[in-house]
């Protein structure tokens, strides 16, 4: 019946986001930083502040993948 996800509190979506950033730094699939970010979506937070966090982690993680060869 599709994804549901209950609205967080303001707190929450901070923890969410710096969570979806430490995951990028962990080299977290763009799958992980995904569902961090439909997660914060739903408390209202900036679609456009959420996207940029996601691409910045994920390019952090492509950059420690990349050192790491």
């Amino acid at each position: 019946q599709g994804w549901r996800v209950a609205p967080a509190s303001g707190k929450e979506s901070w923890e969410l986001l710096a969570s979806a950033r430490r995951a990028g730094e962990d080299s977290a699939s763009r799958s992980q930083l995904g569902s961090v970010a439909r997660r914060t979506s739903s408390t209202g937070a900036s679609r456009t502040f959420i996207d940029h966090h996601a691409r910045r982690a994920d390019r952090v993680a492509r950059r420690a993948g990349a050192k790491s060869i």
